[in-house]
């Protein structure tokens, strides 16, 4: 019997945009609209669209980082609000995320050590903090000695290692990654690609991706969810709607993909 996780239902989120004169009327946009979606434990769900057509805000609804202007959030049964960080930290050992560019997503004065044990001490986390980080940096390929020097250090495929690692600090159920292989470059992207297989195995992890590459989505993920202009066009396991797809801007999309020749 499956079990509903994380469930949206019908989120929209409009924003204002920056006047382009004094007297210029306000200007409306709405990066999502109507969007209801449900991430099932166990399985995984790919998000993906071009640019702009709201994934990443959709990304942050879902993880209370943004209030949505209408729609609901639930994660097992319980509603999830933006709100102060301490009613939040249920959520937060629950479910955590791996942001697209390391580099800007770690702290630069701390050491790895600090990095990956952040979520420990933030959620006040019982347990022994220094073997909970040793422990992590072997599950995500890297020797524990690294624990003292700091992210400029490493290159940038060992970074996203880190921060993966400070992910998984909680121990949580769902692991979001918000475009998490497209600042790599393409064999780091592989070796990143075949760790989170790795690691959702072993930890039973429920992965939702957020991408704009159909084969990174191919690869992980069961489910997968099309977006344009926020609005979501099409959803179904990933087999089937990446096979034989319904909407013409999700065969737009299969089509754009590069392929070698024979």
């Amino acid at each position: 019997m499956t079990t509903s996780l994380l469930k949206a239902t019908g989120l929209t989120r409009t924003y204002r945009l920056p006047r382009t004169s004094l007297f210029a009327p306000t200007v409306r946009r709405r990066a999502v609209q109507d969007v209801s979606l449900e991430l099932t434990e166990g399985r995984s769900l790919g998000i993906v669209g071009e640019s702009g057509s709201g994934k990443s805000t959709l990304a942050r609804l879902l993880l209370a980082l943004d209030r949505p202007d209408s729609g609901t959030v639930h994660y097992r049964d319980r509603e999830v609000r933006q709100g102060a960080p301490r009613r939040l930290a249920w959520f937060r050992r629950e479910v955590q995320i791996v942001l697209q560019d390391p580099m800007g997503s770690l702290d630069p004065r701390a050491t790895v050590r600090d990095i990956v044990a952040e979520p420990l001490e933030c959620l006040r986390l019982p347990g022994d903090h220094d073997d909970r980080v040793d422990e992590l940096l072997r599950a995500v390929g890297l020797n524990p000695s690294v624990r003292r020097r700091y992210p400029h250090e490493f290159s940038g495929g060992q970074r996203q290692r880190i921060a993966i690692a400070r992910a998984l600090a909680p121990g949580p159920k769902v692991l979001v990654g918000d475009e998490p292989l497209s600042a790599l470059d393409v064999s780091v992207r592989a070796q990143i690609l075949a760790l989170l297989d790795e690691l959702a195995d072993a930890y039973g992890l429920t992965l939702l991706l957020v991408s704009h590459d159909i084969g990174v989505v191919r690869h992980l993920c069961t489910d997968v969810l099309v977006m344009k202009d926020g609005r979501a066009v099409e959803q179904g396991p990933a087999a089937s709607v990446l096979a034989d797809p319904q909407h013409p801007y999700t065969r737009r999309l299969l089509a754009a993909v590069p392929r070698l020749p024979a």
